[in-house]
C-alpha cells in the first residue's frame, strides 16, 4: 500500500519551476540567460508562447514555446516615452498589463501614457484608447484613463481594465468605445455599478459567465462584479495574513488574479510572497510560497517567491510574473485525469490543523490512512462541500475519495 500510494502521489505532484529570467537587466536569448526588469503583465497564446509586459525595460517580450526556448523582444525600443510604430520602433511608458485575443492581437496597459495599446501579430503597435491622464468615457483617444494596471478579455473581444488611478473598472469594446463598469471615488463599498468603491484595483480576470474578479491592492480584498454590475467582496478583510473562510481571511497587497477550469481563484499575494487559493465556497488557503521573501523552485510546500505580481492560468497551468526576482515562474502538474475529473474534487487547506474541507460534485466516500497504511477515518455518502474534523495527531496522511456514482477514485497526501 505504501509503495502504491506514494508512486501515485509523486505522479500527481505539482512543482514550481522557472520558465525564464536570471538577474535583473535586459537580455534576449536562451531562457537560461535572458534578463527581465520588473516583469509584470503575463499571458499566453494557444501555442503556449508566453508574452510579458517588461515594465522597467519598456518592452514587450515573448518566450517561445516552439522548442527554441528563447526570449525575444517583439515591441518597444527600451526608451520610456510614447510612439506608435512597428516592433522595436514603438515606444512604451512602463507597460504593466497584457492580454491576447483569439486572433493573436496583444493589448497592453501603458502605465505612464494612460493608454491601451494594441500589438498585431505582425508587430504593428497602435493606440486603441486613451489620451491624457484624466477620466472620460468615449471612443478611442477621446477617452481618458488614470494609472492602468492589469487587463483581461472576454469571448467577444471586449477588454476590461483595472483603472487604478480612477478607482474604477473600465470596459473597452473591440472598436475602442470606453465605458465604466463599476467604481466611483476611492474607498471601499460594495454596491451596484458606479455606487461601488474600489481602493486601487490591480489584478483582474473574467470567467465564462462574464463575472469579473478584482484583486484590490490597498483594501487587501478580492471583489466580484457580476454582468449586471453588482459588486461584492468574496474574500479578504484587513491587511495581514490569515487563511480561512471568505472575509475572515487576510491578504497583504494582492496584485494579480486568475481562475482555473474548476472555478477556483488564485491570487498573487505580493506582500506575503505567496500564491493564495480561493475555492468556490470562499475558503482561502496558501497554495504555495511563504512569508519569507526569497527565490526557490521545488514543491508547492518548499517554493519561495519574491513579490509575485501577475498570474495567468491556461489549461490549469499557472504562470506567474515575479517582480522581486525578475523571473517568470510556472506551476505545472503531470496529473493524469483518466481516473477522475479534476473539476469534481478538491481538498483544502493542505496542510491543515485537523479540520479541512472537501468539495465534491458527486456522492462520495472518504477513507484516511496513516503513513503505515492503517485506516484511521472513514465516512460514506458525502455530497457537496463537507467539513471534515479529525482528532488525528500531527503527521502525514493519505486521503482516498471514491466517487460512488462514477466509480472512480482520487488519492492525495494531506498534512496535519
Amino acid at each position: 500500500f505504501f509503495i502504491t500510494v506514494f508512486n501515485t502521489f509523486f505522479g500527481f505532484s505539482q512543482t514550481v519551476s522557472t520558465v525564464a529570467g536570471t538577474t535583473s537587466g535586459y537580455l534576449d536569448g536562451s531562457v537560461n540567460i535572458a534578463q527581465f526588469k520588473d516583469p509584470l503583465g503575463i499571458c499566453t497564446d494557444n501555442d503556449g508562447n508566453i508574452f510579458v509586459a517588461d515594465r522597467s525595460n519598456n518592452r514587450i517580450r515573448k518566450i517561445d514555446a516552439s522548442g527554441t526556448n528563447t526570449v525575444t523582444t517583439i515591441a518597444g525600443s527600451g526608451v520610456e516615452g510614447y510612439a506608435d510604430g512597428i516592433g522595436t520602433s514603438a515606444i512604451f511608458g512602463a507597460p504593466k498589463g497584457i492580454c491576447i485575443d483569439a486572433l493573436g492581437n496583444l493589448y497592453v496597459t501603458d502605465f505612464w501614457n494612460f493608454k491601451i495599446r494594441k500589438i498585431t501579430p505582425a508587430g504593428i503597435v497602435t493606440t486603441l484608447a486613451g489620451s491624457t491622464q484624466g477620466f472620460a468615457n468615449g471612443n478611442g483617444t477621446s477617452a481618458q484613463f488614470g494609472y492602468l494596471e492589469q487587463i483581461c478579455i472576454d469571448a467577444l473581444g471586449n477588454l476590461y481594465v483595472a483603472d487604478a488611478g480612477n478607482s474604477k473598472i473600465r470596459k473597452i469594446t473591440p472598436s475602442g468605445t470606453v465605458t465604466t463598469v463599476a467604481g466611483t471615488t476611492s474607498g471601499y463599498l460594495d454596491g451596484v455599478g458606479t455606487i461601488a468603491k474600489f481602493d486601487y484595483p490591480n489584478g483582474i480576470c473574467i470567467d465564462g459567465n462574464n463575472n469579473l474578479y478584482v484583486a484590490e491592492y490597498f483594501s487587501h480584498k478580492i471583489r466580484k462584479i457580476t454582468p449586471t454590475g453588482v459588486v461584492s467582496t468574496i474574500a479578504g478583510s484587513t491587511w495581514g495574513f490569515t487563511n480561512g473562510q471568505s472575509t475572515t481571511a487576510q491578504f497583504r497587497y494582492p496584485t494579480g488574479i486568475g481562475r482555473d477550469t474548476s472555478g477556483n481563484l488564485y491570487v498573487t499575494d505580493s506582500g506575503n510572497n505567496m500564491i493564495r487559493k480561493i475555492t468556490l465556497s470562499g475558503m482561502v488557503s496558501t497554495y504555495t510560497g511563504s512569508e519569507n521573501n526569497g527565490y526557490l523552485d521545488g514543491s508547492l510546500n518548499n517554493a519561495l517567491f519574491s513579490n509575485p505580481w501577475a498570474i495567468h492560468i491556461k489549461n490549469n497551468v499557472i504562470y506567474i510574473s515575479e517582480g522581486g526576482s525578475d523571473k517568470i515562474r510556472k506551476i505545472d502538474t503531470n496529473l493524469n485525469t483518466n481516473d477522475f475529473n479534476l473539476e469534481k474534487f478538491a481538498v483544502y487547506p493542505n496542510p491543515n490543523n485537523g479540520s479541512f474541507e472537501i468539495s465534491l460534485e458527486n456522492e462520495c466516500s472518504i477513507t484516511i490512512y496513516n503513513f503505515i497504511g492503517k485506516k484511521v477515518y472513514f465516512e460514506n455518502n458525502i455530497i457537496d462541500n463537507k467539513i471534515i474534523n479529525t482528532n488525528l495527531p500531527k503527521g502525514i496522511y493519505i486521503i482516498e475519495i471514491k466517487d460512488n456514482i462514477e466509480k472512480s477514485n482520487f488519492i492525495k497526501m494531506i498534512i496535519k
